[in-house]
């Protein structure tokens, strides 16, 4: 009885070139708008986030989170605004303030977004 070689190689190729998916990973870049009116300005702040989702979990990371500022409504420049904010409530105020927002608008986000860590 003859043994044709060829015939293993191909059915080698047969079995390894089947090719089966494993995974899929789902991923959303999220951002996000809110405003808050301080009677005399309002903040407007864009949450960027990063979403994956993964065997029907979702991974929720914030990635940056943009303040701007609006007087009379039109948008104040950043340094503007600062000395503005510092001279109404004082020198070196305006960081905490920034921070708080910042906090304050990333709560937010996570309270209202429909990609809940699950």
């Amino acid at each position: 009885m003859r043994f044709d070689s060829s015939l293993v190689t191909n059915l080698k190729l047969n079995i390894m070139s089947k090719i089966i998916k494993v995974q899929e990973i789902v991923d959303y870049a999220v951002n996000t708008t809110f405003t808050k009116d301080f009677g005399m300005f309002e903040v407007r702040a864009t949450v960027w986030s990063c979403v994956s989702e993964y065997e029907g979990r979702y991974e929720n990371e914030i990635t940056e989170t943009e303040l701007r500022f609006i007087l009379n409504g039109k948008p104040c420049k950043y340094a503007g605004f600062r000395e503005l904010y510092e001279k109404l409530y004082g020198v070196n105020t305006f960081n905490q303030f920034w921070s708080d927002l910042v906090v304050e608008f990333e709560e937010e986000y996570y309270k209202q977004t429909t990609y809940k860590t699950k």
